[in-house]
């Protein structure tokens, strides 16, 4: 029976997911925005050689711009290292779906290779994982608010969607407050066989290995976090204006405040494991917002086409380069040992004599 261990299997349904998200977003995007991919591909054609270049660069500066997020959570990590583990690591997240695992285990493969200690590892993908995911959430439920400020029709599931989000943080922030009595009162509650036998051993030592990834984590924040949050910003504002760039090379129509707040809005779709990266439904969703701010529906669905091609596609193309980079390095490394082991003086007699 075939099963999901069997690799190819894997890799078949990854390439199914990729090419699902590609399909709605060449198809979903055009419907979204209320126009024909004729129209689209009319606005597309009119796009420069030199506004690509400029994209191009501006997906360039929040690549770069993430490197400080993960050279500040790994100690001894340069930038370079960064930007290859950050093109990798993204690659592989925009293929397969529900891709951070996959995204997190090349990491700690790639870093690990490197001689980075497990608990620096473990520590610095547990960091950047929850900057990435308060970071996206800050910036949505501000974006929501701000869109349902603005005066249009059938905007009251903003205000839902906005007041949900501000409930999920403010929860959040009470459990976290409190988690000792809540522990407490488990402990308490619960059956005095889960503390006896083997589950009492197994029970003491995920409590002390969550303890020590909680020490490690704080530690990180602690020394790291005016780089982890000013490189969250750098990488946020970075695709921001990418955004708003793509709105403006195909002359979309869009006030910049309105686009900005779609764009921030937007952020948390990007999390859906629906299709790799949420390739499709983010772009979708916000040709619909930017249509009903008084977008132009194709100069919308060419943007948000363009958009996914540089945080999307170009990412793919970059991984594989930085990718196939790193394993010819590191094989070049495993075979200087060996070689280094087979030469011989030939001045000494053998080892046998």
């Amino acid at each position: 029976m075939v099963t999901l261990r069997r690799p190819y299997v894997r890799r078949l349904l990854g390439l199914a997911s990729a090419a699902a998200g590609i399909a709605l977003l060449v198809l979903a995007v055009p419907r979204a925005a209320g126009t024909q991919w004729s129209a689209v591909r009319a606005s597309l054609g009119q796009v420069g050689a030199f506004h690509l270049a400029n994209l191009a660069a501006l997906a360039g500066v929040y690549l770069w711009a993430y490197t400080y997020v993960l050279s500040a959570s790994l100690p001894g990590l340069t930038r370079s290292r960064a930007l290859v583990l950050n093109c990798t690591g993204s690659a592989v997240s925009n293929v397969l779906p529900a891709g951070g695992a996959a995204g997190v285990a090349v990491t700690y493969s790639m870093t690990r290779r490197w001689g980075h200690p497990p608990r620096a590892v473990a520590a610095s993908i547990l960091v950047t994982g929850v900057c990435n995911v308060l970071a996206r959430l800050v910036v949505s439920t501000a974006g929501v608010l701000v869109l349902a400020g603005l005066s249009l029709p059938g905007t009251g599931w903003a205000a839902d969607a906005g007041t949900a989000l501000l409930a999920a943080c403010l929860s959040s922030g009470g459990l976290w407050l409190l988690r000792q009595p809540l522990r407490r009162a488990v402990r308490h509650c619960a059956p005095a066989r889960l503390f006896q036998g083997p589950a009492a051993s197994t029970a003491v030592r995920m409590r002390r290995l969550a303890r020590r990834c909680r020490h490690d984590c704080h530690a990180v924040w602690l020394r790291s976090w005016p780089r982890l949050v000013g490189g969250m910003a750098g990488t946020l504002a970075a695709q921001g204006l990418l955004f708003l760039a793509c709105l403006r090379v195909t002359g979309a129509g869009t006030g910049l405040g309105p686009a900005a707040a779609v764009f921030a809005a937007s952020r948390l779709l990007t999390q859906i494991g629906i299709t790799p990266g949420g390739i499709g439904v983010t772009e979708s969703a916000a040709a619909f917002a930017l249509v009903a701010l008084g977008g132009a529906p194709a100069a919308v669905a060419s943007s948000m086409l363009l958009y996914a091609a540089f945080t999307h596609l170009l990412e793919i193309l970059l991984g594989c380069l930085t990718g196939a980079y790193f394993l010819l390095r590191e094989g070049r490394r495993a075979r200087r040992p060996a070689a280094a082991t087979t030469t011989r003086d030939p001045s000494q007699p053998p080892a046998h004599l």
